[in-house]
């Protein structure tokens, strides 16, 4: 699973600023109903999800989280890139008692169940990979961010 196949640039939205998980997640579901890419109830299913199975991971002092919510949610395939203008915290994947200040939020929409494995691991391998996620949390512009992940 190729990130740079499923990150649409409509949905990359850099230095933005929420209050809470709850506002980023309304932001995605609404952007993704807008492009016809998911029902109405995915906003909610994100937030169970997340809720139930926290997915904050901590690179480099840099948190990064990466919500998904289940297949029924969706009615095409995409990934969602969001850096922040100021943390959200969010539970850690590891620990759910551990919080992480977040910064760069992957959220995934995918179909199918096996394509998820795959497609962590390869965010993993982006966010491993030496100044990437400092380059995707001070990037400028969408152009930039695709430039980054096409380096993998």
């Amino acid at each position: 699973m190729e990130i740079s196949n499923m990150l649409s640039n409509k949905l990359i939205f850099l230095n933005e600023n929420f209050d809470s998980t709850s506002e980023l997640f309304d932001f995605v579901g609404t952007k993704t109903k807008e492009l016809d890419l998911s029902y109405d109830d995915y906003a909610v299913n994100l937030k169970k999800r997340e809720e139930n199975f926290p997915t904050a991971l901590e690179f480099n002092d840099i948190g990064v989280a990466i919500p998904h919510a289940d297949s029924k949610s969706l009615k095409k395939e995409f990934i969602s890139l969001i850096t922040l203008d100021k943390p959200l915290i969010f539970r850690a994947m590891e620990n759910p008692d551990k919080e992480v200040k977040v910064k760069i939020v992957f959220v995934l929409g995918l179909l199918k169940a096996n394509d998820q494995l795959e497609t962590l691991q390869a965010i993993v391998k982006l966010l491993q990979k030496e100044n990437a996620l400092e380059h995707l949390n001070h990037a400028n512009n969408v152009k930039e961010v695709v430039n980054i992940v096409n380096e993998l």
